[in-house]
């Protein structure tokens, strides 16, 4: 299943720009409020939650919900009946779709649940050390198609991953983090098979973010133009 809302976003705003609301320095609705025009959505984790509170994301959650996708990455992986219970009170918050792990399995539980935010399973992690999900990213991978889930999580920092998610399950709405701060360049991912990439410190860091999402959004419409989907 597609993820409408971030599609139709991505369509009416003609960028792939998700930023990612962690360890942010000043007023969250301030610093939304700057990059609103050039993102299709935000990623808010769990440094900001334990920063800012649970008020503040619901706040965000209500005032932008109409013009961003939010998306929530509060690191869930747990039996499938504890996930399944955080989800629950996660879609009460008014998030569009949520992060999950699945290397601990069942998650088709999770999925199956009769109403619920759009999923996307992470299958690998932006940073070196992360090889033990790395080697098994396929099997992560048939996991989140078998769960029919709405996407899934690949590192821009890792292209080689990003283009055997793409060939394997392209039906899967691809979004990658590791953009900027980590090194690469924005549209990089896009150009491997992404479909919409995660930035962070390198917006939200900086004394004016505006710019720099609007530069980044720019960048990766250069990239959907290489691969032709502009």
């Amino acid at each position: 299943m597609k993820p409408d809302k971030l599609w139709e976003l991505a369509g009416s705003k003609n960028s792939r720009l998700i930023v990612a609301l962690d360890n942010i320095p000043s007023d969250p609705t301030k610093l939304v409020n700057s990059f609103k025009e050039f993102a299709v959505g935000v990623k808010i984790g769990l440094p900001f939650l334990l920063k800012w509170g649970p008020s503040q994301v619901k706040h965000l959650c209500n005032q932008f919900g109409n013009s961003l996708y939010m998306l929530c990455d509060l690191k869930l992986a747990d039996i499938p009946f504890i996930v399944a219970e955080e989800v629950k009170l996660i879609d009460e918050y008014g998030f569009d779709g949520l992060i999950v792990h699945l290397f601990q399995g069942g998650i088709r539980e999770v999925s199956s649940l009769p109403s619920r935010p759009d999923l996307f399973g992470l299958v690998s992690m932006t940073h070196k050390e992360s090889r033990l999900i790395d080697e098994h990213f396929k099997e992560l991978l048939e996991e989140a198609l078998a769960s029919k889930l709405e996407g899934c999580v690949a590192p821009a920092t890792k292209p080689e991953i990003i283009r055997a998610a793409k060939k394997l399950a392209p039906e899967l709405t691809l979004i990658s983090p590791g953009i900027g701060a980590q090194g690469v360049q924005a549209g990089a991912a896009i150009e491997a098979g992404a479909d919409f990439e995660i930035i962070g410190r390198a917006i939200v860091s900086g004394h004016d973010p505006g710019s720099v999402a609007r530069a980044m959004r720019d960048a990766m419409n250069v990239s959907l133009k290489k691969v032709g989907e502009m």
